[in-house]
């Protein structure tokens, strides 16, 4: 988010439901009753908290094989940093003849439920949707999607978890996952084990998943296990996007280079008269600007995470004082759920935080309609002026799992779907996932591109290019939108966070997790001006007594086993 769409956030009602699942759930059928942290004397290590150098698990992963499709046109930038993907670069021009990747049928008549995110308006189910019917045709299967809120996510996620009702296809977000208290044992009870099925030479039978890089499949393991298919994603969990077109028309400022600027800034774009707003959403991208770390920083021998940081206060205050100001749109002040892209899209805010695949979304649902709509994204920029962080993300964001307990020849079936979903651009399959049939959801123009109809803007969702994941190319069909995008990845490169835990593939103790949400509430109540930032001691010390000190153990000790501590 990816894009993504990064930072979904859940309900803290949600996340205590979780961490206090009882016996009563398991009596019920439910996955997770009995998935709370297990007594014992080692520190943090409760609920299957692990962790291994990400080189180490490629055993486990599949034998890597490139599928020989079209070349980008635009450089990206290597990767040095362990377990932080390249940017791959991009596309300006779209292929005169696509291919199709695969020679024969997908499926085999199979039917399965597949649970995916959308952060947008949702489309036609698949009884009255032309194009679902259409892609399950070329697949040879019928995938019914049950398309989920992307803003409410974990939520769905976590009941359905807890419940026992796993569809045949679950895709989730790692951003939720890191915040799910007992996922790493939910893992094993709810998902089948792939490592059979795609281990080393196994993935043979699906070449299109043998093209994912072997660093996104390193972050799809589990308790020693291949759980998941991945979707491998670009090394920036979230930008700062903003309305260029209108920015261009009032001559705003699109480079502020301190957090002064971006206040000033916005004061000059807020007129509540006018119903229009500076900001939806914007501290996770303050993390970085303020220098936060990641979660934790190693310093003098020691971990420091985020919340006990000087920055984190700094963040606190600036934050508090946009929403004092009324900076903020009123929808997102006052709800955790608050549609943004439909905010931006009307003009009621100008810039918001998410992940480069939400810049992707707002051009599909606007630029039809308004020729003139844009996104940019500011580039990166310190709060005090200086050099500028910012945060990379791991190698794979989100993942597909597949019900545990199905025959094998039904999880053949489905890893045949993947295989499809997975087709790269340049292929037919890829053009039918993103755009539907030719005359019907799109009509190319005079430069070959494919320009969706009204039909297709209804129809046509990201759903099916969540279950399979593709090679990371920024490959959208507005060549100015392409180039900025690739030009900002390339410049925002050399800021990226050098973390102590880079290319260590960790499951975070279940203490550790189920704490991040009633504590990041807490730290919202104070952005909001509900609390004082003089509060802050107060909730690091909640949050160190109740599990934060014993994490802090358990990644040390991942230091040292190491070689770095």
């Amino acid at each position: 988010m990816k894009d993504l769409p990064k930072g979904a956030v859940t309900s803290r009602r949600g996340f205590l439901g979780l961490v206090g699942l009882t016996a009563a759930m398991t009596a019920g059928g439910g996955l997770l009753g009995a998935c709370s942290a297990p007594a014992g004397p080692r520190p943090g290590a409760g609920g299957g908290a692990k962790a291994a150098a990400a080189d180490k698990l490629t055993s486990l992963t599949p034998t890597y094989t490139a599928f020989p499709g079209v070349k980008p046109d635009l450089p990206g930038t290597v990767s040095t940093l362990p377990g932080v993907p390249d940017v791959s670069g991009g596309f300006t021009s779209y292929p005169a003849q696509p291919t199709a990747a695969l020679t024969q049928k997908a499926g085999k008549g199979g039917t399965y439920k597949a649970m995916t995110p959308l952060w947008g308006p949702p489309p036609p189910g698949l009884a009255d949707n032309s194009y679902f019917q259409a892609v399950n045709a070329d697949i040879g299967s019928t995938v019914e999607f049950q398309i989920t809120d992307g803003t409410v996510y974990a939520d769905k996620a976590i009941a359905r978890l807890a419940s026992g009702d796993i569809p045949d296809i679950m895709v989730i977000p790692s951003w939720e996952i890191d915040k799910m208290a007992d996922f790493n044992t939910a893992v094993d009870r709810a998902f089948e084990d792939l490592t059979p099925y795609l281990q080393g030479d196994k993935v043979k039978p699906y070449p299109l998943l043998a093209n994912l890089p072997t660093a996104a499949w390193q972050w799809s393991v589990w308790n020693d296990k291949l759980m998941a298919v991945p979707f491998p994603t670009e090394p920036y969990p979230f930008a700062l996007l903003y309305r260029k077109d209108i920015f261009d028309d009032k001559g705003w400022n699109t480079n502020p280079k301190s957090a002064d600027e971006l206040f000033e800034l916005g004061k000059e774009i807020t007129d509540a008269k006018a119903k229009r707003w500076a900001f939806g959403s914007i501290h996770e991208m303050m993390w970085p600007t303020f220098r936060v770390p990641t979660e934790w920083r190693y310093e003098g021998g020691k971990l420091v995470h985020k919340y006990e940081s000087p920055e984190y206060v700094l963040l606190l205050e600036f934050m508090q004082k946009v929403f004092k100001a009324g900076l903020v749109h009123p929808s997102v002040v006052g709800s955790k759920g608050a549609n943004e892209k439909d905010l931006i899209g009307a003009g009621q805010i100008l810039v918001y935080r998410d992940g480069l695949g939400g810049w992707k979304e707002l051009l599909q649902q606007h630029r039809a309609k308004n020729p003139a709509f844009d996104i940019g994204a500011f580039p990166v920029f310190a709060h005090d002026g200086g050099t500028p962080l910012m945060y990379h993300g791991n190698a794979a964001g989100i993942f597909t799992f597949v019900k545990k307990g199905l025959p094998k020849e039904k999880v053949e079936e489905i890893l045949s779907v993947l295989n499809w979903c997975a087709a790269p651009y340049g292929t037919k399959e890829y053009e039918l996932a993103n755009f539907g049939v030719e005359g019907k959801h799109f009509e190319r123009d005079d430069k070959n591109v494919p320009q969706s109809t009204d039909l297709g803007r209804k129809e046509v969702a990201y759903t099916y290019g969540f279950l399979g994941g593709r090679p990371l190319y920024v490959d959208w069909i507005w060549p100015d939108a392409v180039k900025a995008n690739v030009e900002w990845q390339n410049a925002s490169f050399p800021f990226l966070e050098k973390g102590p835990f880079d290319g260590i593939r960790i499951q975070r103790p279940s203490k550790f997790s189920g704490l991040q949400v009633p504590t990041e509430d807490k730290f919202t109540d104070i952005m909001r001006g509900r609390r004082p930032v003089s509060d802050v001691k107060q909730i690091v010390t909640e949050w160190q007594r109740d599990g934060g000190n014993e994490a802090r153990d358990f990644y040390m000790k991942v230091l040292r086993d190491n070689g770095r501590a």
